[in-house]
């Protein structure tokens, strides 16, 4: 979903009743100010907290990703290779998860630079 898509004129009319009172229409020079600023403020606190959830998740993933590395280790150790190879095909997927995250990561910056 695009970043248009999330705040839309009726969020910021139910945000702003008295606006909606005075009938104020969304290409008027008076409704375009106070809806650009409202956007701003709604976009830059959304990317705030897609960019902490992103955070978090790439915690746990890294948590998780060290983990079966621990144990692909210990698997490896003690000549347990079938259960090797099954444990390194997850932390491949670990391995691939942490790539998107960090695309994403990318992405809110580039984002967050914009606004």
């Amino acid at each position: 979903m695009s970043l248009q898509q999330k705040y839309t004129w009726k969020a910021f009319l139910a945000e702003h009743p008295e606006l909606k009172e005075k009938a104020i229409k969304r290409t008027s020079d008076e409704g375009k100010k106070a809806f650009e600023a409202a956007y701003k403020k709604h976009i830059k606190a959304y990317l705030a907290k897609r960019a902490e959830t992103i955070g978090y998740q790439q915690k746990r993933a890294q948590k998780e990703r060290d983990l079966l590395n621990a144990q692909v280790k210990e698997l490896n150790k003690a000549k347990k290779l079938p259960l090797a190879k099954l444990c390194q095909q997850k932390l491949g997927k670990k391995d691939a998860w942490l790539a998107r995250l960090a695309k994403q990561t990318e992405k809110v910056k580039t984002l967050q630079k914009a606004f």
